[in-house]
């Protein structure tokens, strides 16, 4: 028996079924490739810095 779990995607806002995710050609992120790259720091289970971190990711 095979069990398939529906893959979910977080698009505008909400939460959608894959199939239904949809990007407008006039996205900006689509037009001109636009994106962050984050990474955070973790040390025995906890992050470090996170405040600091979270203050550059809302400038970005």
């Amino acid at each position: 028996m095979e069990i398939r779990l529906e893959q979910i995607v977080y698009i505008d806002g909400s939460f959608v079924p894959a199939a239904e995710a949809k990007v407008s050609v006039f996205d900006r992120g689509f037009l001109f490739a636009d994106g962050i790259y984050e990474v955070s720091a973790v040390l025995d289970g906890k992050l470090i810095d996170n405040d600091s971190h979270l203050a550059r990711l809302e400038r970005s």
